[in-house]
């Protein structure tokens, strides 16, 4: 039951795949569902100037599986309507990880490695809301954590991820979560996190209307968030989130995004 309901928040975000170091239950599958919108008025170092209302509308669907404890599977889709984009398909990612110490088990931390590959279509490339860097993208990650008990179930939890990409063309980059999140009569979950990228393409501009994806863009973001979730019964778990950007070189600066998400377990 304890795994049951641990496995109920892993999914973290509605723009990415699995990144806590903790996986579900064996066999069982996890559906998450969102939809997010948000919005930003300006995009620092860009030629010309931005200084315009800009807002997205995401829909995300992402399935994860464990077929064994040291094993996780899971892929996501992600549909987007924006300001610069009609409603259309923007990307799609399948990640593999593997679990080498699991501290629910008795392991002093957990510490997860895993691989991904995310596609994403040309025309969602010439939106400067979206992250892709190419056509294709890969990267390598790790995560790491540590679970705290009060009873029978987790009272506080501690973890970070990291990740190096490098897409089908262009520079690398590399990413950063920590977050603390903290669990309350095993029905109210809370969570802070701040998620950092950094880009280390030769460009220090954008050209609004001409972009082409951050594949050889200079740029470095620091994102602050919060997420409330809920556990209603065996139904799953609805929540909520917001982010604030509070850097931005060479990106949207000043993105507000709120996030509605229902998580469903579920076997077959």
């Amino acid at each position: 039951m304890r795994a049951y309901w641990l496995a109920c928040l892993i999914p973290f975000g509605a723009f990415a795949l699995e990144v806590q170091p903790w996986f579900g239950d064996v066999y069982e599958f996890h559906l998450l569902s969102s939809y997010s919108y948000g919005r930003f008025h300006k995009v620092q170092n860009s030629r010309p100037h931005y200084d315009q209302l800009f807002q997205s509308n995401l829909i995300y669907e992402g399935l994860d599986f464990s077929p064994s404890p040291e094993w996780s599977i899971d892929a996501d889709l992600q549909l987007a309507a924006t300001t610069a984009m009609n409603f259309n398909f923007r990307s799609s990612a399948i990640q593999a990880r593997y679990l080498w110490f699991d501290d629910i088990i008795g392991d002093k931390v957990s510490l997860a490695t895993g691989g991904s590959m995310r596609v994403t279509s040309t025309p969602a490339l010439h939106d400067v809301s979206c992250p892709s860097r190419a056509n294709v993208d890969f990267e390598l990650n790790f995560s790491f954590g540590k679970e705290f008990e009060a009873s029978e179930a987790w009272l506080l939890r501690l973890w970070a991820y990291g990740a190096v990409g490098q897409g089908i063309r262009g520079s690398p980059w590399v990413h950063a979560i920590a977050s603390i999140e903290t669990n309350v009569n095993d029905r109210h979950k809370f969570a802070l996190w701040a998620d950092g990228t950094n880009g280390y393409g030769r460009h220090t501009h954008i050209d609004v209307n001409h972009f082409d994806g951050y594949a050889k863009v200079r740029n470095k973001s620091i994102d602050l968030g919060f997420r409330y979730g809920y556990r209603v019964g065996v139904w799953g778990t609805v929540r909520f989130e917001y982010t604030r950007r509070v850097l931005a070189k060479t990106c949207p600066e000043q993105v507000n995004t709120w996030t509605f998400a229902y998580l469903l377990p579920f076997s077959i």
